[in-house]
C-alpha cells in the first residue's frame, strides 16, 4: 500500500511520494466520500469494507445503513484526510479506491471494528484484508453495531 495525495496518481498513475492531505467535501454513505483536490471533485470508495446501503438517494436502505452513513459523515465530513492506495487506483465506476486516514487512524478499519461495516476483500486490493477480517470477527463476537442491530447480519 502506498500513501499519497491525489496529485501523485492518475487512474493508472505512478505511486508517488506522500503529499498534502485532501478535504472531504461530501459523504455519500458509509463507505463512499468525495474529496477536493486540485480544484476538482473526486469520488472515493473505501477499500476493503462494505457498509449497508442508505435510503438517501432513493435506493432501498439496509439495516444499519443510516447509522453507518451518519457515523462516516460525523467523523469525516469537512475534515482533512490522507488517502492510501493499494494495487488498483479506480473501480469500474471510476471512483478512486483508497484507505482513508484521519490523523493516524485508518478509518476503514475503524468502520469494521465498530460494526458499521463488514470486511469486503476485493482482489487485487488485499494489503489490509487480514486486519479487516480479524476486526470483523471481533466486532461480530462482541455484538457491535450491525452485528446486534440487524436480525440477518451479513456473513
Amino acid at each position: 500500500m502506498v500513501l499519497v495525495g491525489l496529485g501523485a496518481c492518475s487512474s493508472q498513475g505512478s505511486r508517488g511520494p506522500p503529499s498534502s492531505d485532501v478535504l472531504v467535501t461530501k459523504v455519500t454513505d458509509g463507505d463512499t466520500i468525495h474529496v477536493a483536490f486540485g480544484g476538482h471533485d473526486e469520488r472515493v470508495r473505501l477499500i476493503g469494507v462494505d457498509t449497508p446501503e442508505v435510503p438517501w438517494y432513493g435506493a432501498k436502505g439496509e439495516c444499519f445503513g443510516v447509522e453507518a452513513g451518519l457515523y462516516t459523515r460525523g467523523r469525516l465530513g469537512a475534515r482533512r484526510v490522507r488517502l492510501g492506495f493499494d494495487a488498483d487506483r479506480r473501480d469500474r465506476y471510476g471512483r478512486l479506491l483508497a484507505y482513508v486516514y484521519l490523523g493516524r487512524e485508518l478509518f476503514n478499519l475503524t468502520l469494521v471494528r465498530l460494526g458499521y461495516a463488514t470486511a469486503d476483500p476485493v482482489p487485487p486490493d488485499l494489503s489490509m484484508a487480514t486486519a479487516f477480517a480479524a476486526a470483523e470477527r471481533e466486532a461480530r463476537a462482541a455484538g457491535r453495531g450491525l452485528w446486534s442491530a440487524c436480525p440477518a447480519s451479513p456473513g
